[in-house]
């Protein structure tokens, strides 16, 4: 693309485009303003305009300084102060300099404008060949840019599309817009401000995407791998002999929401580190001993071209009562997925939102909702004694649960203390991790699910206030809230004795431990504890949910109950700072193997972590080094591919593989509390002071834990649950904090400099 200004592009495209239109302009140099030239702008334009800057340094392959300068906005045309204001407010925006070179250049408003927004023309991250429309839906045409937008919508397709055909009139006239520009310009990484009036595309900015500092990933074809998904998508999206429900879809956040534990894309060993731990067998065995439908022979984690997802319809399965008669059963899957499937912002709260997987206070009144849905009274019956069982079943389990971890404890000690080899040290750690760490972890975490549904049916039967639920929530002593006191109280050492082995990103290799960089971390001064608060239900509380009890045939009792839902949440968050010791120490061990054969921490990374198990009871002609090596070499290569490839959060048929919405995810805010302050992303949580800051990270993951001893303001994530570590441990703290805002939101909110969170009226604001 020939450098040209912003002014000098959209004169250059005028005669030139046949599928949109530029508006009426006129440019002229920023040191050539004078009085007169009022008279020639009231002269050509008959509306309103726009006044805009026109800069050399706008708009180049190496920066952007892309908003730097002013723009304003619906200019009254027959008001010569205004005009005469809204230039020099641009000009002034220059700073004096090069007025000489730099320009104004003033446009009719577009009126009557149904949609307006911003198209790339490839990934703003890998250049990849995908098209990326942000568009107001209100028909403002700056919302986009200056990030104030509230019903923003984000469209990508794959350049290369297989038989795409899009359902919107006007992306598909916007798109054939767009190719026609990038023939023109010969440049396929375009930046395009664009305004539709239900008629016409108009074009109001075109500027090259800076590719510097990128890792372009232009060239790859997605076109082969992407079919071959598409195929795939649409075989295993049929009735299956040993599952309930017709169809399925996958998903990044619905249940063990891997996009928040190891993300969207993660790399081979943390990947298959969490399947082997977690989601290959062992999250369906504790299901299955809970009560729950047996899906032992079915893994829950998918991967699709390095992007790691949820089959929905496994998961939705393996909720379902394992008395409840087939006939009701598959009614019911059919029916939570076909709830997903028309409400798909739902994906990261099916639990809350969408599945019966416990019984509580509310359940009746959930239940009264299917008979809007065909189901009869007998099946509503039958789906709710179940669920009674199942629940009661619980009740009585979460204790043995909460004692296997105690023996991983002892077994960890044993291991550790044995002259075994490497390789069966990480054989043996995994094996107890499994059956001593996960599969209780597993359980305890259902348990904790169950208490909060039960803390939440408390709000709704009016029996304690959404306040109380905080101080409740306030009143738990967990491990992290253990941790910011023990942080105070504590000499390092014995400190990082009890403490070192946690990291952020806890499957990530490369992530340090607290141990191996403390002050990384952690502050060198001590930080005012914590305060504890207390917290009882009244009798009257208690009477209230006795009765309850009492009339839903739950075999507790209040003071049980009560109980049952301090100690599960505890209890959870305990079970996960045990397991996390032995994955830990897993992931040290494979560092050492790689010191061994000379391969780098980075490298180990993207190896499959059966291949390190198979060394157990296999021996290979092949020596360990070439055989690490060879598979590194691959998994990098399909690594590279993968952080290329755009695909939905929540993905529902095979068409969707090349052409979809991002979700609109509703955020989970915790808390009743507000807040003001300066934002720090994940980037920079490391070299700057997060005291009365809001923190922004991707994940909720429970070696973020070091956040909490650094008085931060509030925090926001992209991903995570209602149930999530993060929104547990912020309610204990009354830290106002929003989880699981979305892609979209997230790649907004971190734009900003300052923000607001109301928690009490669930809303972020932009300050600055």
């Amino acid at each position: 693309m020939m450098r040209l200004s912003k002014a000098q592009a959209l004169l250059f495209l005028k005669d030139k485009v046949q599928k949109s239109k530029i508006l009426p302009s006129l440019v002229f140099k920023a040191s050539s303003f004078i009085p007169e030239v009022i008279n020639d702008i009231k002269a050509f334009f008959k509306n309103n305009v726009i006044v805009r800057s026109s800069s050399f340094d706008e708009d180049t392959e190496y920066f952007s300084n892309a908003g730097h300068y002013k723009s304003i906005l619906d200019v009254n045309i027959n008001n010569d102060d205004e005009i005469s204001n809204a230039i020099k407010e641009v000009i002034l925006s220059y700073n004096g300099q090069n007025l000489d070179k730099n320009e104004i250049l003033i446009q009719s408003m577009l009126k009557n404008v149904v949609y307006s927004g911003v198209v790339f023309t490839s990934d703003l991250d890998s250049l990849s060949s995908y098209y990326i429309v942000n568009y107001d839906t209100k028909g403002s045409t700056s919302s986009v840019t200056d990030g104030t937008g509230k019903n923003l919508k984000t469209y990508i397709e794959y350049k290369n599309a297989f038989n795409i055909q899009r359902k919107s009139p006007f992306l598909d006239q916007l798109i054939k817009a767009v190719k026609e520009l990038e023939l023109i310009l010969d440049n396929s990484f375009l930046d395009i401000e664009f305004g539709y009036d239900g008629k016409d595309i108009y074009i109001f900015q075109v500027r090259p995407i800076v590719k510097e500092n990128k890792h372009d990933l232009s060239e790859i074809d997605y076109e082969k791998a992407l079919y071959k998904l598409h195929k795939k998508i649409k075989k295993l999206n049929c009735p299956h002999p040993n599952l309930l429900g017709n169809y399925t879809m996958y998903g990044v956040m619905p249940d063990w929401n891997p996009a928040e534990i190891i993300g969207k894309k993660p790399k081979k060993l943390s990947l298959s580190l969490y399947k082997e731990l977690i989601t290959d067998s062992i999250w369906a065995n504790q299901r299955s001993n809970y009560g729950y439908r047996d899906l032992c022979s079915h893994p829950l984690l998918v991967n699709f071209l390095g992007v790691a997802y949820i089959d929905i319809r496994v998961s939705f399965n393996s909720f379902i009562p394992n008395s409840l008669n087939k006939e009701t059963a598959e009614k019911l899957v059919e029916f939570y997925l076909e709830y997903l499937k028309n409400n798909p912002s739902r994906h990261d709260k099916v639990e809350f939102d969408i599945i019966l997987s416990c019984y509580d206070f509310s359940t009746n009144s959930k239940l009264e909702n299917l008979y809007a849905h065909n189901f009869s009274k007998d099946e509503i019956n039958s789906i709710k004694v179940s669920l009674i069982e199942l629940t009661n079943n619980v009740f009585s389990l979460y204790k043995d649960d909460l004692n296997k971890i105690e023996v991983l404890k002892e077994k960890y000690e044993l291991i550790m203390k044995s002259n075994l080899s490497l390789i069966d040290k990480i054989y043996w750690l995994t094996e107890d991790c499994k059956r001593y760490g996960t599969l209780p972890f597993a359980g305890l975490a259902r348990c904790a699910f169950i208490a909060v549904s039960f803390l939440k049916s408390f709000i709704d039967k009016n029996i304690i206030s959404n306040n109380e639920y905080v101080s409740f929530m306030n009143s738990l002593q967990t491990v992290s809230k253990k941790l910011s006191k023990e942080y105070n109280e504590l000499e390092i050492d014995s400190f990082l004795e009890k403490y070192g082995h946690l990291r952020p990103g806890t499957y990530e290799i490369t992530s340090k431990r607290y141990d191996e960089s403390f002050h990384l971390y952690f502050s060198k001064s001590k930080v005012k504890s914590e305060e504890k608060e207390n917290f009882s239900f009244t009798k009257h509380q208690l009477s209230q949910i006795d009765n309850y009890l009492k009339k839903s045939k739950l075999k507790i009792t209040a003071i049980e109950l009560v109980e049952f839902i301090k100690k599960s949440i505890e209890a959870r968050e305990y079970g996960k700072f045990i397991f996390t010791k032995s994955l830990s120490e897993i992931l040290v061990l494979i560092e050492e193997l790689a010191k061994r054969h000379n391969i780098k921490k980075e490298d180990m990374a993207y190896l499959d972590f059966k291949t390190i198990l198979s060394l157990y009871s296999d021996l290979s002609f092949e020596d360990i080094k070439s055989l690490f090596e060879k598979q590194i070499k691959i998994n990098k290569k399909l690594y590279k591919i993968t952080q290329g490839i755009n695909l939905p959060d929540l993905l529902k048929n095979e068409f969707e593989i090349y052409s979809f919405y991002n979700l609109d995810s509703s955020a989970n805010f915790v808390t009743l509390s507000s807040v003001e302050a300066e934002i720090v992303t994940e980037e920079r949580l490391y070299i700057e002071d997060l005291k009365n800051k809001i923190i922004c990270i991707r994940s909720a993951d429970p070696g973020y834990d070091f956040l909490f001893t650094k008085k931060i303001a509030g925090l926001v994530t992209c991903y995570g649950g209602a149930n999530s570590h993060m929104a547990i441990r912020c309610a204990e703290l009354n830290i106002p904090a929003v989880i699981g805002v979305g892609e979209k939101s997230y790649a907004n909110i971190i734009k900003y400099n300052y923000i607001g969170i109301d928690c009490n009226i669930q809303k972020i604001k932009r300050i600055g």
